[in-house]
């Protein structure tokens, strides 16, 4: 999963005469920050912006992007118009958007922080015929002036709030959802909680769970010690590699995501697969997610044609079992 090419154009021009070792320094001292719970305001000058952008947006753009493609798959008669990007950033999720819904013609950039809000705009002008606004303001003040979209996307932007004021912010957050909400959160236990939190408080709302979950019923991991995450693989720069003083040229960024819809989906009759497939030479072993249990399957290469389509299945698929 790699961002398109006038994305990364943006960001080379942007990145034109600034010094690499400036940024890797910017780089490690946000990602420090970061550790220690201090969240984007540590971001406050266009080289913090660019120092993050250049570290987490090949990441954030890699997993939001399989979000928004999973919701557009299991809902194929979606045709947003516009879209509301909560905590934005430099508009990660928006430029994801644009390239899983052509339809798309305006979007609206919601961020506390101005360093990252002024780099949105740069890659804004990259974008196309897409209208872009930008809105500045704290969640969940800034939500109750935001207008409603067909879409509204919160990615990484509710896990600097704290879990008592979520319920809070939901009630804000979902009205202004006409069609989907989508929420996706680091592929951690802490992740899944909250991605658990936000799930029972939409089902209670009346909302419909399209992804990952194949249905809306209670989530047979909630008890277990294992979590719902995924994982996407995305290529590094030359620059991403020497401002993360990075080894190899690929990562892996891992995530929880929930999709959830006002219009009742038809019923499904798929499984999400929930780890990597095993294959050996006499069948294909695969963890799905089913109604209230996790089923471990197996499909024989007797199952000629069943077999070989399994062999390419791969972890966080939805498939017919």
């Amino acid at each position: 999963m790699n961002m398109p090419p006038w994305i990364r154009e943006a960001m080379e021009e942007s990145l034109q005469g600034v010094s690499r070792k400036e940024l890797a320094v910017r780089a490690e001292s946000l990602s420090a920050s970061y550790r220690a719970q201090g969240g984007s305001a540590v971001i406050r000058t266009a080289l913090d912006a660019l120092a993050y952008a250049l570290v987490r947006m090949p990441a954030t753009y890699a997993a939001v992007r399989y979000a928004l493609g999973e919701a557009a798959q299991r809902c194929a008669d979606l045709r947003p118009a516009s879209l509301l990007d909560v905590g934005a950033g430099p508009g990660t999720a928006s430029w994801a958007a644009a390239e899983v819904w052509p339809t798309l013609e305006q979007v609206t950039l919601l961020d506390q922080n101005t360093a990252l809000l002024d780099l949105s705009r740069r890659i804004a002008k990259a974008s196309g015929s897409l209208r872009v606004e930008h809105a500045q303001g704290m969640i969940p003040g800034a939500l109750e002036k935001a207008a409603a979209a067909d879409v509204v996307v919160g990615s990484y932007a509710l896990t600097e709030i704290a879990a008592p004021a979520l319920s809070g912010v939901l009630e804000k957050l979902w009205p202004l959802a006409q069609q989907m909400l989508v929420l996706a959160e680091p592929g951690t236990p802490d992740g899944f909680r909250r991605i658990m939190l936000y799930r029972d408080w939409l089902i209670q709302a009346g909302a419909h769970v399209v992804a990952p979950c194949t249905q809306s019923l209670a989530c047979p991991l909630r008890n277990e010690d294992r979590w719902c995450h995924f994982s996407q693989r995305l290529s590094r720069s030359r620059d991403h590699q020497l401002v993360k003083s990075a080894s190899v040229n690929y990562e892996d960024e891992k995530l929880c995501y929930l999709v959830a819809v006002r219009e009742e989906p038809a019923a499904s009759t798929k499984r999400r697969i929930l780890s990597t497939p095993r294959i050996n030479k006499g069948e294909v072993l695969l963890q799905v997610c089913a109604p209230s249990v996790v089923e471990q399957l197996a499909i024989p290469r007797a199952k000629k044609e069943a077999y070989k389509e399994a062999r390419h299945y791969t972890w966080g698929d939805a498939v017919e079992v």
